[in-house]
């Protein structure tokens, strides 16, 4: 009986890949229709990668981690960026096929300026009464978006699979789409440096370099209450509290101004090895570690530190700018970021700001 059952549901398979052949072979399916949905991913929620690039090679490859999404699939993407990503690819509307006189020209501009985008989700490679089957991440739309229009409101675009190039734009939306589809990784990554509540942080070290006595370190002793104690872990009783809670509470949004992309190797290396004057740990009560790494930046232009006589050994004498400063995420040194004072004003205050005055 369960060899008959086998049998039976096997021809059916055989039978429903065959029709599906002929019909394929006929142009009944398989062939792409132009709706207004074309180039639209309604299940941004399954979508799980996401590349773009453009023609000379530079791309992006964002990817869907279970905390969020990431850039190169290590650096954090920026939250907001990512929303209107999403919202463009979920809205994005077909508003008319190029006109046949104009397809050969339309064609030659994007061959030469145009962005690629490939979208992934977890999806079947075909359904069989509702019930998918062969269930992985597959490259589920493809499409090059070129330059805008003449009114400056929608986007040539052709989408692989539809011979076609065709005009898109999202309804209510007035601008072209191409800024949303940034092809430079830099530009999205997450200008988030600190984001923790402090009623999340367990620890907080900061290290003065230049002022070793200056350096102190805290501990979260109850839900609201925490421990001073200077660079020896000797604990510090007689200290403004207000002042620490109040320097404590402005871990949960802190943010870098720039990434620094174009700085030579060498200008980078003399950075982090003549101008590290502070570094700061926050460890949360997960025991997750965030480190800030904080480097002068001197008023002469870094950029051509390495090409003057003398390099960095020169510029030790030379004024550091008093507005902005340099650092480092988490150790991680390849990528140099610029910071402001002011966004930092109570994070940097000595040990000596917390003491009361005699």
């Amino acid at each position: 009986m369960k060899k008959k059952i086998i049998a039976i549901i096997l021809g059916c398979l055989l039978l429903v890949g065959c029709l599906c052949l002929i019909l394929a072979k006929t142009g009944k399916i398989g062939k792409v229709k132009p709706t207004s949905e074309l180039f639209a991913v309604k299940d941004t929620n399954n979508i799980t990668k996401i590349f773009i690039a453009d023609m000379t090679g530079m791309h992006a490859l964002l990817v869907r981690h279970d905390d969020g999404w990431y850039v190169q699939d290590s650096v954090k993407a920026m939250s907001q960026k990512m929303d209107e990503l999403l919202s463009t690819i979920h809205n994005i509307t077909l508003q008319q096929i190029v006109a046949k006189t104009a397809q050969s020209n339309i064609n030659k501009m994007m061959s030469v300026n145009a962005i690629k985008v490939e979208i992934y989700q977890n999806a079947p490679k075909f359904k069989l009464f509702g019930i998918p089957f062969f269930k992985k991440e597959r490259n589920v739309k493809t499409y090059y978006m070129g330059p805008s229009t003449m009114d400056n409101v929608a986007n040539f675009a052709i989408l692989e699979g539809f011979d076609e190039p065709c005009i898109v734009y999202i309804p209510g939306f007035r601008g072209f789409l191409t800024p949303f589809y940034a092809y430079n990784p830099v530009e999205w990554y997450s200008c988030d440096l600190f984001s923790t509540k402090i009623t999340r942080i367990q620890s907080l070290q900061v290290e003065d370099f230049e002022h070793p006595e200056e350096s102190y370190y805290v501990e979260k002793t109850g839900a609201r209450f925490f421990s001073l104690y200077n660079i020896n872990k000797e604990q510090i009783t007689d200290y403004d509290t207000a002042k620490l809670l109040d320097m404590l509470s402005e871990y949960r949004d802190k943010n870098y101004e720039l990434y620094v992309s174009n700085m030579t190797n060498g200008a980078k290396d003399s950075i982090i090895k003549f101008n590290h004057f502070k570094t700061i740990t926050l460890t949360d009560v997960d025991g997750n570690k965030t480190t800030l790494d904080m480097y002068r930046k001197l008023e002469m232009d870094p950029y051509y530190l390495d090409a003057i006589v003398g390099g960095m050994e020169r510029a030790k004498n030379e004024p550091y700018n008093r507005d902005r400063f340099y650092a480092v995420f988490n150790g991680d040194d390849s990528h140099l970021v610029q910071c402001q004072y002011f966004h930092f004003d109570r994070q940097l205050q000595p040990l000596s700001y917390f003491l009361k005055q005699q």
